[in-house]
């Protein structure tokens, strides 16, 4: 008999893995949180912080690095839910300090106080970012669901 190949067998895994593109326009933030509720609500997952923390990150991506992006919505079972958003630029996000007239600037404050965990990646390959977060919430496990993005972006497309 040969050795098991080091691999997980997804079946009992997978609760919903969806990703789905957009374009850089204002209007795709809209979209996107769309995206993002119908998914929480397939899991029966409150969609409400999932939902504000994707609309802050998606509006940088279409703010700042002005390409199309992909959101990733993965619900593995017994770990917590994972969002991930990709756009084409590689500049990392940097924290600001908003002022109270700001307009803008408080998305990573808000992941902060919002996420269990979040951080972001390049893709050294495409050359794009990619911004990963674990809502707060009820989730069953408080681990860093996030350091597996790698693999399962890959499978979802």
């Amino acid at each position: 008999m040969q050795d098991p190949p080091n691999h997980v067998h997804l079946g009992g895994l997978v609760r919903l893995i969806l990703s789905k593109e957009f374009p850089a326009k204002l209007t795709s933030a809209s979209l996107a949180r769309q995206f993002v509720r119908q998914a929480c609500e397939m899991v029966e997952e409150d969609p409400e912080i999932p939902e504000l923390l994707v609309s802050e990150v998606v509006t940088n991506a279409i703010v700042h690095a002005r390409t199309p992006f992909k959101v990733t919505f993965v619900a593995l079972a017994g770990r917590p839910l994972w969002i991930e958003v990709q756009d084409g630029s590689p500049k990392r996000p940097e924290l600001r300090t908003a002022g109270p007239a700001d307009v803008g600037g408080r998305g990573l404050e808000l992941l902060n106080a919002l996420s269990a965990t979040w951080h972001d990646d390049v893709d050294e390959s495409t050359g794009s970012k990619i911004i990963c977060f674990t809502p707060k919430g009820d989730q069953q496990d408080d681990s860093d669901a996030c350091g597996e993005h790698s693999t399962l972006t890959a499978l979802a497309g």
